[in-house]
């Protein structure tokens, strides 16, 4: 699993008890999207000025956590970010997003304990979920930092995963929250604030809608996953309010992306960039997209 890790270190987590709030006012928001591309594609994308120093915060970082090291592109907006990985056939056991085609829609809690509750209520209906705590190691010693948690499937997890995310209290204290801020909820623009000491300044505000292909299987997979997250579902159509999840049939299809839409913060002159015969980046007014042409 792919998490944008500019941390600082993090004291031991403690497994917060399942909250007594009712089930209907957990909600999540989009945290990210991952997905592996080919090497051109990956190769020339922050080749533009436009993106780079226009749309979105971009660096190219390397992470490891005790299960798992990867590098990758990183792309930050105001509200969510996207993560761009290029195959990595080096592995003797590849991991989500080493492999082409690979893709992670990843959600996040807005409030302590939120995670468990939705564990709770996947079990309640006898499915089979996997919680883990994500750890990884610095000057010797071992950092709790985060929760992720999915609905299990093992024939598909391992190329298609939609799941949620939640930081530990003890790290969003040593990120410099305190605790009336943590119970009330860490937005990813405040989260984003603390770390950079500053207030966002490109264009990308947030994933507003992501259209994808998927085969029967996978779109059976994402929607049993998202009714737990809080979405409504209108046949191939997917939305909690403030994201919609678009998804188009397929048995033999290439790739599972078709299109990320992003909201922007100001209007922009139109803009049409072939990064590669296989991804297109357009903006126009206040709207931009990434389109797979695979």
């Amino acid at each position: 699993m792919r998490i944008n890790i500019l941390l600082t270190i993090v004291l031991v987590a403690i497994f917060g008890r399942v909250s007594s709030q009712t089930s209907d006012s957990v909600k999540v928001v989009i945290s990210h999207i991952f997905f592996c591309i080919d090497s051109l594609s990956y190769q020339n994308l922050f080749n533009h000025d436009f993106i780079t120093d226009a749309f979105a915060d971009c660096r190219e970082l390397s992470n490891k956590t005790l299960t798992d090291s990867w590098t990758g592109k990183y792309l930050n907006g105001r509200q969510s970010y996207i993560e761009v990985f290029s195959v990595n056939d080096k592995k003797a056991q590849p991991e989500l997003g080493d492999k082409f085609g690979d893709v992670g829609i990843v959600f996040r809690t807005k409030k302590p304990d939120d995670i468990n509750i939705i564990n709770e209520r996947i079990k309640a209906d006898k499915r089979d979920t996997h919680l883990e705590l994500m750890k990884y190691e610095t000057n010797g010693k071992t950092i709790p930092f985060n929760y992720n948690l999915y609905l299990s499937n093992v024939s598909l997890q391992e190329m298609f995963r939609p799941y949620v995310e939640e930081f530990t209290t003890d790290f969003l204290t040593l990120c410099g929250f305190n605790d009336s801020e943590i119970k009330a909820g860490i937005t990813e623009e405040q989260f984003r604030e603390k770390k950079r000491g500053k207030k966002y300044e490109k264009l990308y505000d947030n994933i507003e809608k992501i259209e994808l292909t998927l085969t029967s299987e996978e779109f059976e997979y994402l929607a049993g996953s998202l009714k737990y997250f809080g979405f409504s579902q209108t046949g191939n159509r997917f939305t909690n309010g403030r994201l919609e999840i678009i998804c188009s049939l397929q048995q033999n299809r290439k790739y599972k992306l078709k299109a990320i839409h992003f909201t922007l913060l100001n209007k922009t002159k139109d803009t049409n960039i072939q990064i590669s015969e296989n991804l297109t980046f357009k903006a126009s007014g206040t709207m931009a997209s990434f389109e797979f042409n695979y």
